[in-house]
């Protein structure tokens, strides 16, 4: 039998199911919803945000932000999916810049890839689609993106889904798509190479030319050797002798379940300049303890003798989801997808984590902060609280900007600050709601009857480096494009002209 991961929204919901835990009441008229054989069923269809119409910006809550344009799911080819979704849904996105200096959103989402060209931030021109390997299955509502020289890669958690590997060396020529059905008119390849049947994350280090796959399912012949395969496995692919057939080098076993990120080693820690390392976000706790998830921190130099340098858990951290360092490669940030709900007290959060000393009704959103300018040695420094209530999710750094896209709460921007000493702390600096319908105190225990709302808004974020645009994918509302503003402001008057 072939292993298909319950993805932990899933198990969540599960959880709930068979706690007791009372349910958002369902109008005697509509059709029951089996919910044990379709948990996804309750928490995307009962939420009462993704069956609203796309919110159109600019947004009012808003600081320091412009908002230049936006696209809805339905105008990039996005599907509903049946028993999940009613309409078409965002998840993440990445960006590229061609030599030419034209820039494109890669926005995954429910219909499969989007391609925007975001050069002009007013005036977005989409190019078409790739379309999903199998529309309909729940796979698609997790995808990801990434580039390395011209080449893009998507992964999604369809289990016996391929890479897809696309050719953006052609996209500066094209026009606009007739359609959001039309596909995007470019050379696309598949990869299944070391038994891939799917992976929840890829990150490339562009500076080396390996791809970090997370979260891998592996067919029963798989490049780990072993016929029946963990969980959760990592695969890395060598894309420099050919990016669209890429050589499968190395194969670690329940290990990488949610996310990578890999730098040319240039930070303070003299033992390791030069290197290659990998900080490996791990996710959930699979001991069975309930003690949170782990990070770990790797020389992956060698690709035949990978070495782990160090695995620690930091104090109330629930779920290794993220993570980026600061420029100078000194210090790690960490998201963590799920430690604001077991500071509410939700049911189902003994799973993972034990319970706090007192729970909040509005737990405050948190990014870790560690030092790691002793990579075998990491210290924790804080958890820092942004003053919002809600679920971080994915986050970027760019320059001395932490930029995250938060569930609820939209995108914001904190300044990493330094003191005289060196160290690093973070401060508010800017922000933009892109989902403002959704409650202030969304996580509420009370609230846990709208389970699926405290997962929607914002998935992923990107800054291109060599402008001011950022992008953002917002669940229900779509690709948003914007930039920091020049001069301090409030609201929508940001961005009005």
């Amino acid at each position: 039998m072939k292993y298909i991961r319950i993805p932990v929204i899933v198990i969540l919901m599960v959880t709930l199911l068979l706690t007791g835990t009372a349910f958002a009441h369902e109008d005697e008229d509509s059709p029951e919803i089996d919910h044990l054989a379709n948990p996804l069923a309750l928490i995307m269809a009962d939420d009462g945000v993704s069956s609203l119409p796309v919110f159109k910006g600019p947004f009012p809550d808003t600081a320091n932000m412009v908002f230049h344009s936006q696209l809805s799911p339905d105008d990039l080819g996005a599907l509903p999916l049946p028993g999940v979704w009613v309409k078409g849904m965002m998840n993440d996105l990445w960006g590229w810049t061609s030599p030419a200096g034209e820039e494109y959103a890669l926005a995954t989402n429910s219909g499969g890839i989007a391609v925007v060209r975001v050069t002009d931030p007013a005036n977005p021109v989409y190019l078409g689609k790739i379309q999903s390997q199998s529309p309909a299955n729940f796979g698609n509502i997790w995808g990801d993106p990434a580039t390395f020289g011209n080449y893009a890669y998507f992964v999604t958690e369809i289990v016996g889904s391929s890479v897809i590997i696309l050719d953006m060396s052609g996209l500066d020529a094209l026009g606009p798509a007739s359609s959001p059905d039309s596909i995007l008119p470019a050379p696309v390849t598949f990869f299944n190479g070391g038994g891939y049947l799917g992976s929840h994350n890829v990150r490339i280090n562009e500076a080396s030319g390996f791809a970090y796959l997370a979260g891998v399912r592996l067919a029963s012949n798989n490049a780990c050797g072993n016929t029946t395969p963990p969980d959760f496995n990592t695969l890395i692919l060598d894309l420099n002798t050919d990016p669209t057939n890429p050589d499968v080098i190395a194969c670690l076993q329940n290990v990488g379940e949610h996310d990578f990120y890999v730098v040319n080693y240039t930070g303070p820690d003299t033992d390791h300049q030069g290197k290659e390392i990998a900080f490996v976000f791990d996710g959930r706790d699979r001991t069975g303890a309930a003690i949170g998830g782990f990070t770990e921190i790797w020389d992956v130099t060698d690709k035949a003798n990978i070495v782990q340098l160090a695995r620690f858990r930091l104090p109330g951290l629930v779920f290794s989801h993220n993570g980026w360092t600061t420029d100078e490669q000194d210090f790690l940030f960490i998201g963590d997808e799920l430690d604001e709900l077991v500071l509410a007290g939700w049911a189902f959060t003994p799973l993972f984590a034990q319970p706090p000393v007192e729970t909040t009704n509005k737990p405050q959103t948190g990014t870790y902060i560690v030092d790691v300018s002793d990579l075998d040695n990491p210290v924790f420094v804080e958890r820092y609280e942004d003053g919002t209530v809600g679920l971080d999710h994915n986050f970027v750094v760019e320059d001395n900007k932490l930029i995250i896209a938060s569930y609820t709460s939209g995108t914001r921007v904190l300044e990493i600050n330094r003191d005289s000493e060196g160290n690093v702390s973070l401060s508010p600096f800017a922000h933009m709601d892109t989902e403002p319908r959704l409650q202030e105190n969304i996580l509420n225990i009370k609230q846990q009857e709208n389970f699926g709302s405290a997962f929607l808004g914002q998935w992923g974020i990107y800054a291109f480096p060599n402008s001011d645009t950022i992008i953002a994918s917002d669940l229900n509302n779509g690709l948003v494009v914007m930039s920091l503003s020049d001069e301090p402001c409030f609201g929508m008057k940001c961005s009005l002209e």
